[in-house]
């Protein structure tokens, strides 16, 4: 998007996180710099338009009031792109479902979308014996990390789980006997961060399962 040199700029970003506002000016816009955003306008396709997130995006949002997301169903990717790049040390996966969107309304008229305005949740198929790896390694940087991981939530009832994954991605998680339990040790660079720099609000994986859910939001 091509910020207008002589509009004044909303707000946006979450809610207590307000977008820096730049002071109003009279004038026209030169004829130059509306053609350049008539053609950065007409570009795009996908979730969030060829340019990526900040694009225009797909028509057919909607907002999951449990999770508190916008999404668009039935907009699923099985790319491992960004799989790979937060969860580089996963074994190899065999399949991956992933669904993106915005915290805010993308129907709103905002000239930039903040950072964190983005989130992305996926379902990951592990290979045999991955995921109980994770459950060991979690337990003993538990057991020997002196609580640096007490704040996080241990289990995840499929209650819980289901009030934080949006519904596009309901169908692909498989059942689970017991509860889910939370592996972010095993996986993020810190208490709270993917290696990539997001921030990763759920990671759990069913015990005897082969599945690892997880939820991100861009920082």
């Amino acid at each position: 998007m091509v910020a207008l040199p002589h509009a004044e700029q909303v707000p946006t970003g979450t809610p207590g996180m307000p977008w820096p506002t730049g002071p109003r000016r009279g004038g026209r816009v030169p004829r130059a710099v509306a053609l350049v955003l008539v053609t950065v306008s007409l570009g795009g396709c996908g979730l969030f338009g060829e340019g990526g997130r900040g694009a225009a995006p797909t028509p057919g949002w909607e907002h999951d009031e449990s999770s508190d997301r916008y999404y668009v169903p039935g907009e699923v990717s099985h790319s491992t792109d960004l799989v790979d790049e937060h969860f580089p040390g996963l074994a190899e996966v065999t399949a991956v479902s992933v669904a993106e969107g915005r915290f805010t309304d993308p129907d709103e008229r905002v000239p930039i979308p903040a950072p964190d305005d983005y989130w992305w949740q996926a379902v990951i198929e592990l290979p045999p014996g991955e995921a109980a790896r994770l459950v060991a390694e979690t337990r003993a940087q538990q057991a020997s990390d002196g609580g640096d991981y007490s704040t996080l939530a241990q289990t995840m009832s499929e209650g819980e789980l289901l009030a934080v994954m949006v519904p596009a991605l309901e169908p692909e998680i498989s059942p689970c006997p017991g509860d889910w339990i939370s592996v972010h040790p095993a996986v993020i660079e810190s208490s709270n961060t993917t290696v990539a720099g997001d921030l990763l609000e759920a990671a759990v994986v069913c015990e005897g399962g082969e599945q690892l859910l997880t939820s991100a939001r861009d920082m």
